[in-house]
């Protein structure tokens, strides 16, 4: 079956775009030719991944978000998306279409089942969207990253294959960090998260001196926040390392003894994978609030602690934060439970996957 074209669609965030790119080293690895579909925010998260694969451009936008003419011009945007991606896959037609969420995703799945091209959607939330709802439904393929992942759609295949994460997430030792330092690493996924330019100077400050005196910190920030974080730092005579995005991230994790971050699927994955103690703070305002739904796969084991938002005061994380950098065999216990539910066959589950599905074609063609 290798050589054939597959098809990878993705929305333009990290979430969707890095397991994506996960797949994708895969299936080139395997011999296939593999090709992105995305807008311009996937293009410029493809850019930094460097994987020299094609990337096709379509028109895409949130039909759900503003007022009715940012809807309507969304609609527009979204049709646009689906012609696009007829003529493309008119021009060279692709043996199998995977997508893996977002809006730029919808276009070429919709255009994958007009034109009877074999199609699957990954979904990497334990709590599925109503668009993936839809899109599963017409492709009849779902693939699911956690044990628990609910609703599942009727009528459509299921597989559990668990959330891809490029192999550099495993590939990482114990943190290199010397023994009277910590290494704290707070992230916040593809665009960073406001709330923790706040939150964590807030809590660290609240510290014991000797525990404080010990942390390194590596923290991403939003571009229009680094100003009046490195300020809030700077009150406090420290100068940590601040960016808005990491392109070194497995590396960032691997040296790590704390990450506290959001719950997005791919930074839940991530953590597992890189095998580190982590305190997840959800999204409060994420659809369905499949942010909770993620952290609660690792936190319901007792392999990461969980902050709600709406819980979420200076005092409380550094409450956690103790607990857990002050207690060096807690913390590594935490970090070997991640590990242990981290799914590094994800990629190969999904290869075999598109394989059997095109098998399956092919005997019926025959």
């Amino acid at each position: 079956m290798s050589g054939k074209l597959i098809y990878l669609a993705a929305g333009g965030t990290g979430g969707h775009v890095f397991p994506a790119v996960a797949v994708a080293e895969k299936l080139a690895k395997d011999g296939w030719q593999v090709a992105f579909v995305t807008d311009r925010r996937g293009q410029q998260l493809l850019a930094t991944a460097a994987t020299g694969l094609p990337v096709h451009l379509i028109s895409a936008a949130s039909p759900l978000a503003g007022g009715l003419v940012r809807r309507l011009s969304a609609l527009l945007r979204l049709a646009g998306g689906c012609v696009q991606s007829l003529l493309l896959m008119l021009g060279k037609r692709p043996a199998f279409v995977l997508g893996f969420g977002g809006y730029p995703s919808t276009p070429p799945l919709l255009a994958a089942s007009w034109l009877g091209i074999p199609a699957g959607l990954h979904e990497q939330n334990a709590r599925i969207g109503r668009a993936n709802l839809f899109l599963a439904k017409r492709c009849g393929h779902l693939l699911t990253s956690w044990p628990d992942s609910q609703p599942l759609p009727e009528k459509t295949r299921i597989d559990e294959t668990g959330l891809p994460v490029r192999a550099a997430f495993f590939s990482q030792v114990e943190p290199a960090t010397a023994p009277d330092r910590l290494q704290l690493l707070v992230i916040g996924g593809s665009l960073g998260a406001a709330l923790f330019a706040e939150l964590v100077p807030a809590a660290v400050a609240l510290l014991e001196d000797g525990l404080r005196a010990r942390l390194n910190i590596v923290q991403q920030v939003r571009a229009e926040q680094a100003d009046s974080l490195k300020q809030r730092w700077q009150e406090q005579g420290r100068t940590p390392e601040l960016a808005s995005f990491f392109p070194d991230l497995p590396q960032r994790m691997g040296r790590a003894d704390l990450i506290i971050c959001r719950a997005g699927a791919a930074s839940v994955a991530e953590v597992a994978a890189a095998g580190r103690a982590a305190i997840f703070v959800p999204f409060a305002a994420a659809m369905d609030d499949h942010q909770s739904a993620n952290a609660a796969s690792l936190t319901g084991d007792g392999a990461a602690l969980m902050l709600p938002e709406k819980q979420a005061s200076p005092q409380k994380l550094a409450e956690m934060m103790t607990w857990l950098l002050g207690d060096s065999a807690r913390r590594n216990n935490m970090a070997r439970q991640a590990k242990a539910r981290a799914r590094p066959q994800a990629c190969r589950a999904i290869a075999e996957v598109i394989e059997a599905r095109l098998a399956d074609s092919a005997r019926r063609a025959a």
